[in-house]
């Protein structure tokens, strides 16, 4: 799979007030973009994982440390899920 550059261009009153190197902040900037693109579903677990160069247990701590929710249940879909827990919990 082949892979593009992007380019960004900042300034070194930029970086001074950051206080990073270009490299740092090019770190920074993917992972930042790694973590609104899962946030906003645009991008799987994996997928952000890899963007931010991280693998995925990697990611999800990192996610877990920022109180980001990895695993996104509606409420529906959790009473379900919880409703068929307790009646298979009442056929054993």
């Amino acid at each position: 799979m082949g892979t593009e550059t992007i380019t960004l261009e900042v300034s070194q009153d930029m970086l001074a007030a950051l206080k990073m190197g270009a490299t740092d902040l090019g770190d920074r900037i993917r992972l930042l973009a790694a973590i609104a693109f899962f946030q906003e579903k645009q991008l799987s677990l994996g997928k952000a994982a890899e963007l931010a160069g991280l693998n995925r247990l990697e990611f999800m701590d990192l996610l877990a440390q920022k109180g980001i929710i990895v695993f996104d249940y509606d409420a529906s879909a959790l009473a379900t899920d919880l409703a068929g827990i307790a009646e298979l919990g009442n056929h054993g």
